[in-house]
């Protein structure tokens, strides 16, 4: 899977605004958002942390987001600990051609699957 330069930077910025958003508009103590761009990817996190703690007590990834360079579509996976292969595509939006379809998905979570 290769991804252009274009595209890595629009993915780069598509992730950071929903990580601003969701950051906004959340408590602390509900946990916040990170993302770590990887090769051809972004993968979201869920830092969580104590009372009274600048630092996350852990840090869990719930999302990642892939280019499919075969299918030309946008791929949207959910972390799952106990699966062979950790990441599962999400079944409300497994795959989009709509990258901001996704973002949108992740940011408001409709089903409390990430966040």
């Amino acid at each position: 899977m290769t991804l252009i330069q274009m595209s890595q930077c629009r993915l780069e910025r598509s992730a950071q605004t929903v990580c601003n958003n969701r950051n906004q508009n959340v408590a602390v103590e509900f946990g916040k958002s990170l993302f770590e761009m990887k090769p051809n990817c972004v993968v979201f996190s869920k830092a969580s942390y104590l009372l009274d703690s600048t630092n996350p007590d852990y840090i869990l990834p719930v999302a990642k987001v892939e280019f499919d360079d075969q299918l030309k579509q946008w791929r949207l996976s959910i972390y799952q600990e106990n699966s062979a292969s950790l990441w599962d595509a999400y079944p409300p939006l497994p795959t989009s051609t709509d990258l901001a379809q996704i973002m949108k998905m992740i940011e408001e979570d409709p089903s409390d699957d990430f966040w």
